[in-house]
C-alpha cells in the first residue's frame, strides 16, 4: 500500500511576492506533509499488521499527481472532499480530475454511517450490458463473496430521449423491452452464481433511471460498484451521467471502475 500526499507549490495559493520566506515555506510544507503521512502509516500498521506500507510525497496539483500514479496501481482511494478552504462541499475538483484521468479503478470514500467498512451491509453494482459494467459487476462479485456479505445487481432502463416522446412512446411494446432488459442482466450475471454458489445475489430490474434506482438501494448499503461510464457515454474519456450523479450524491463508498492498464 502506498499513502501518497501532494505538496503544494507556493504559487499555487499565494503569489511568490506574498511569501517573505520561501525556503522556510517549502520546508514548513514538507515537514507537514510526513508528519500526515506518518500518522496515517502508523494507524494502518496498527489495524493491519501483515501490510506493507510506504509513503510518498509529490508536487502539485493533486489531481493530475494522483492520475499518474494509477498508472502502476490496482486501485485509487481518494476522499470525498479536500482539505483546503476551496473544497467543495460535495466533492472536491481533485477527486474530479482523479476519477476522469485515472488508469485504473478508483474509490471515492465517503461515509454517513458509524459502520466501518467491510461489514454486513449489502453491496450494490450497476448492471447496464457495457464493458466497463461486466468490470463492475466482477469487482463487486469478488468483494461480496469475500467477505460474505449479499450483492445487490442494480438495472435501470427507461426511454431516454426520444423525438417526438409522446406518441412514439405509445408505438412501444414494453412487455418486449422488459424481456430485453431481463435477458441483459441474466446474460452480464451468467456465471456467477456457479462460480460463487455461496454469494446471495439478488437481482433489481426496474423501469427507472438508473442513477435514482442505485440510489435507492445504495441507503444501505457499504459499497457502490459501477462502470465510470455505460453505453451512452459522450466521447472521451469523462464519466457518464450516471457515475457522476452518483459521486455527487451516494452516501457511502463508491467504486468507479475505469479500464485497467
Amino acid at each position: 500500500m502506498l499513502l501518497a500526499h501532494v505538496l503544494p507549490s507556493p504559487g499555487y495559493h499565494y503569489s511568490e511576492a506574498a511569501l517573505l520566506y520561501q525556503n522556510e515555506f517549502a520546508e514548513e510544507v514538507e515537514r507537514s506533509a510526513h508528519e500526515i503521512l506518518d500518522r496515517a502509516g502508523r494507524r494502518v500498521a496498527s489495524a493491519f499488521p501483515d501490510v506493507t506500507v510506504s509513503t510518498s510525497t509529490l508536487p502539485g496539483p493533486a489531481g493530475p499527481a494522483l492520475a499518474g500514479l494509477s498508472t502502476h496501481a490496482e486501485l485509487v482511494v481518494v476522499g470525498s472532499t479536500g482539505a483546503g478552504a476551496m473544497a467543495s462541499l460535495v466533492t472536491g475538483s481533485t477527486v474530479m480530475q482523479v476519477v476522469n484521468r485515472a488508469h485504473c479503478p478508483v474509490v471515492v470514500f465517503r461515509s454517513e454511517s458509524s459502520s466501518t467498512v467491510p461489514d454486513h451491509r449489502p453491496v450494490v453494482v450497476g448492471v447496464d450490458g457495457s464493458e466497463l459494467s461486466s468490470l463492475a459487476i466482477n469487482t463487486a462479485v469478488e468483494f461480496a463473496a469475500t467477505f460474505e456479505v449479499p450483492l445487490l445487481a442494480v438495472h435501470g432502463w427507461g426511454a431516454g430521449d426520444i423525438a417526438g416522446r409522446d406518441t412514439a412512446l405509445k408505438m412501444v411494446n414494453w412487455a418486449v423491452v422488459e424481456e430485453e432488459q431481463s435477458v441483459l442482466m441474466a446474460e452480464n450475471l451468467a456465471g456467477w452464481r456457479e462460480k460463487f454458489p455461496d454469494l446471495q445475489l439478488t437481482t433489481i430490474i426496474e423501469q427507472a433511471n438508473p442513477a435514482e434506482l442505485i440510489l435507492e438501494y445504495a441507503r444501505d448499503a457499504q459499497l457502490v460498484v459501477v462502470g465510470s461510464h455505460g453505453h451512452n457515454r459522450l466521447a472521451g474519456a469523462l464519466m457518464g451521467s450516471t457515475s457522476q450523479n452518483l459521486l455527487h450524491h451516494v452516501a457511502c463508498p463508491l467504486m468507479i471502475c475505469r479500464q485497467t492498464n
